[in-house]
């Protein structure tokens, strides 16, 4: 059986301190990938929508690991209209050709693949947009995290057990399968904040579980590493500790050891 694992940092762009820690982590740890924020967080965007910690985050990447193509991490403004909205596909687009301008000015790989913060593409809590990010991705040839089997990230989930959910999950694949666009075997991470995580080892041992739980072909795992700062703790309230947890993790020899010991391929893209 051949597994291969995408070790993602997500939310790039969106603090300073923590990109440095990525761009570090991209230079000499498991971590293979980053999700890189080119739109604002916040809700109501300010006159020019896009992030500016984005360039600075594909510069630091580009530095530290000159080879690496980072995936554009949509943000959709919150709270959604009633009824959601209508221009996804431009909205997902000009995100795309923001991470594009920003790889170009550096010299690195233009963004490989698309996924969703918070999961709102997917419409999970709301409107779907899995028609409109799919075929964002089959015309620009990107890769979208969309996984083929919800075994690992589904755990314990009423809602993604829900026939509702199944069947929308079904025909998203199909679709994708139809167009073209590449999808990860299944995905994984630690959902919930530092109340889920609690502490450092039941973190690190929900993570050994997920390496001995990863099926065959190619899947991935995402995090949201961080330095413990004031700024975290201010904007991450409730988020904060399982963060430097994370950050903690990829540099954990316990962590390291599992996955070469398990065989496990780490690899950039599915």
């Amino acid at each position: 059986m051949t597994r291969s694992l995408v070790l993602t940092a997500d939310d790039a762009g969106t603090d300073p301190d923590a990109d440095r820690e990525i761009a570090a982590l991209l230079a000499g740890s498991p971590l293979t990938a980053v999700g890189v924020i080119t739109a604002h967080v916040e809700g109501s965007p300010p006159e020019d929508p896009e992030n500016p910690g984005a360039a600075r985050a594909v510069d630091a990447f580009a530095r530290a690991a000159p080879d690496v193509a980072p995936g554009v991490h949509v943000v959709l403004p919150a709270p959604a209209p009633a009824g959601g909205f209508d221009d996804v596909a431009d909205r997902v687009t000009d995100q795309i050709d923001a991470l594009a301008r920003a790889t170009s000015a550096v010299g690195s790989p233009p963004p490989d693949r698309l996924d969703s913060h918070q999961g709102t593409l997917y419409g999970l809590l709301g409107r779907s947009y899995l028609a409109e990010a799919i075929g964002v991705c089959a015309r620009r040839g990107l890769a979208f995290r969309l996984p083929r089997g919800l075994e690992l990230y589904g755990d314990g989930d009423p809602l993604l057990a829900t026939a509702v959910v199944r069947e929308r999950h079904a025909s998203a694949v199909a679709a994708a399968d139809a167009a073209g666009v590449r999808l990860p075997r299944a995905i994984a991470t630690l959902r919930g904040g530092d109340a889920e995580a609690r502490d450092y080892k039941r973190l690190r041992d929900h993570y050994l579980r997920l390496l001995e739980r990863l099926p065959e072909g190619t899947s991935e795992i995402f995090l949201h590493p961080a330095p413990d700062t004031p700024r975290l703790r201010e904007l991450s309230a409730g988020w904060w500790r399982k963060r430097t947890w994370e950050l903690r993790l990829l540099g954990d020899p316990v962590f390291i050891r599992e996955v070469e010991r398990q065989g496990i391929d780490l690899v950039a893209r599915w």
